[in-house]
């Protein structure tokens, strides 16, 4: 047991340096959870810019979906609009009879449709409406159906079996037409068989603006690319090589698994869909996007860093220099540490190491001196022997004197004055054998009683005196003439200058754990400045003021009182001018029993 016990030991933390103390808080308190929470800040910020990217792209899809399907709808209800106008629909179905009667009908229709307004719609690139009507004339918005019969779009418009079309194609032609825009082509094409269900002879076909078109998808800003295909083609993107000069690229070119993110909307009577191949953003880009993340990663380590090294280099700076002048007292060189101390715990160590070393020295004085004082101690001994010598002499020359006069006045048949003169003698005794400072409560009472037996007969009976005593009190311990003190001070001060009769009691108690002493006058009194000076007195008071010849009976009696109880004690004094004294004493009743 005892060596497993000294196996623990060894790694108590007691056994390290504090600089591998500081290291190990540095590295457990600030280094780890540093790492770990600059870690979850930059993970937080990356999964934050994800998520941003994706609702970015997001937003941009919608948009290109929305402006996109808005756009084909439009023109769909545009062709809605010339497929149920009537008038266009007499204008194509009139044989005219020449190529005047033409033009007059022609300028007429042109009023009352949305024909020609819609040129400058900015979504339509062109409109061409085709008929078998030989009498019209080919030119402007007018062509003749045999001219388009030998077209792909007409072909593929004639399989689908539709009566609306939507086809996507490239016209190679438009590449030598100036003027004439993008080759690549998307087109509505419907049949313009609204009065007439079974007329197969009039075709509607519409030219989307594809260059107005591809400018939803080139507008959005991502880093990434962007596709919008049917079925078949890659109708726009936001590559450099999609622009409209060359041919569409198939659908297949492009793997849905591949996008980031994709979405499929109508247009018209068609399905398109939207994929995004949005770019892997590398984390340094994360980075620099965040550029404010670099001062917290620095700030976060640093600072902790600097601030560990200088509390080190305080602590341990400190200590060595301590530990070296604690070496120096050890070799019995007594030196100073002169250095700021400072308010921290080192510094007040280095405080009271210089305290240590002042007093160390200071007593080292105090023995030499000690040396040279010893002759000088035992002669102030000697010359106190002989004083209380002295003493002892003069009391025994007083109570034979005394006891002379009492006897004489016995034989003269004076009894009141041999009485008054045995009390007196009694008295004396008690002061002058001082012995136990402490008696019964009983004891004192009995001093207090002859001492008020003399005050009677010296003032002719001008002081009345009352006194209880509590029987299980009447056991318990004082200081010697601590009671008579007060009845003293009682009588002197409060009423031998009045001339009408004085009255003092006196009352001793128990309330709980206390002996309660009541002292009680009717004398002059004391007035208020002199009252609070005593109060202040008394609240001030130490053992020192007892060597004090100064100081009042009042005060000594409350010393003495404060000493016996170990400053255990109820005091308080209450006086006012012609209305007597009162004092309470409060002194620890467990206190009793000789």
């Amino acid at each position: 047991m005892k060596n497993k016990h000294k196996k623990i030991n060894k790694f108590s933390l007691n056994n390290y340096r504090i600089r591998t103390k500081l290291l190990l808080v540095y590295c457990f308190c600030v280094l780890i959870p540093i790492i770990f929470t600059d870690a979850i800040i930059i993970y937080t910020v990356q999964k934050n810019y994800r998520e941003n990217h994706i609702r970015d792209l997001t937003y941009s899809m919608e948009r290109v979906k929305t402006n996109l399907a808005d756009k084909v709808n439009n023109c769909i209800l545009f062709t809605y609009n010339l497929y149920s106008n009537e008038k266009l629909n007499e204008f194509l179905t009139k044989e005219y009879k020449n190529h005047l009667d033409y033009y007059e009908h022609y300028m007429t229709m042109l009023k009352y449709n949305s024909l020609n307004f819609n040129y400058n719609y900015g979504r339509i690139y062109k409109i061409i409406i085709y008929t078998d009507n030989d009498t019209l004339v080919s030119g402007g918005s007018i062509a003749k159906l045999d001219s388009a019969k030998d077209t792909n779009w007409y072909k593929a418009f004639l399989e689908s079996g539709q009566d609306i079309f939507i086809y996507s194609y490239y016209d190679s032609a438009k590449k030598y037409i100036p003027g004439s825009g993008t080759s690549r082509t998307i087109s509505i094409i419907r049949r313009l068989n609204y009065f007439d269900k079974q007329d197969m002879s009039k075709i509607l076909k519409v030219d989307l603006d594809y260059s107005y078109m591809l400018k939803d998808v080139l507008n959005e800003k991502i880093d990434g690319e962007i596709y919008v295909k049917n079925k078949k083609n890659i109708l726009f993107s936001n590559k450099p090589s999609a622009s409209g000069v060359r041919e569409y690229e198939p659908a297949s070119s492009i793997n849905s698994d591949q996008a980031t993110m994709s979405m499929t909307f109508q247009t018209g009577f068609e399905e398109w869909e939207i994929l995004i191949v949005a770019k892997e953003t590398p984390f340094w880009s994360v980075i620099s996007k965040n550029i404010w993340l670099i001062p917290i990663v620095l700030f976060n380590f640093f600072i902790p860093t600097i601030l560990i090294f200088l509390i080190g280099k305080s602590i341990s700076g400190r200590l060595k220099l301590v530990s070296s002048y604690m070496g120096k007292v050890e070799n019995e060189q007594f030196e100073l540490i002169k250095i700021k101390e400072g308010e921290d715990e080192i510094g007040k160590l280095i405080t009271r190491y210089n305290m240590m070393v002042t007093k160390i020295k200071e007593l080292i004085e105090v023995v030499f001196k000690g040396q040279a004082e010893k002759q000088a101690l035992e002669l102030a001994k000697k010359n106190a022997e002989l004083k209380a010598l002295q003493s002892q002499v003069n009391p025994h020359f007083l109570f034979n004197t005394l006891e002379s006069i009492r006897m004489r006045s016995l034989i003269k048949n004076e009894l009141e004055t041999a009485e008054i003169i045995g009390g007196l003698a009694v008295l004396f005794r008690k002061t002058m054998t001082w012995g136990d400072d402490y008696i019964t409560v009983e004891e004192e009472m009995e001093f207090v009683e002859k001492y008020m037996d003399i005050q009677n007969y010296r003032f002719g009976d001008k002081i009345r005196y009352y006194h209880y005593v509590m029987d299980e009190c009447k056991k318990c311990l004082v200081p010697k003439l601590s009671i008579s003190t007060f009845i003293e001070n009682a009588c002197v001060h409060g009423i031998e200058t009045r001339d009408k009769e004085g009255v003092i009691s006196v009352t001793v108690t128990k309330k709980e754990e206390y002996l309660l002493i009541e002292i009680s006058d009717n004398g002059k009194g004391i007035d208020d400045n002199r009252l609070n000076e005593l109060k202040n007195m008394i609240e001030g008071a130490d053992s020192s003021m007892l060597y004090n010849t100064k100081s009042t009976g009042i005060l000594n009696a409350y010393l003495r009182l404060k000493m016996y109880s170990n400053s255990d004690i109820l005091f308080d004094i209450d006086s006012k001018p012609d209305s007597g004294t009162d004092i309470l004493i409060g002194l620890p009743f467990n206190k009793r029993d000789k």
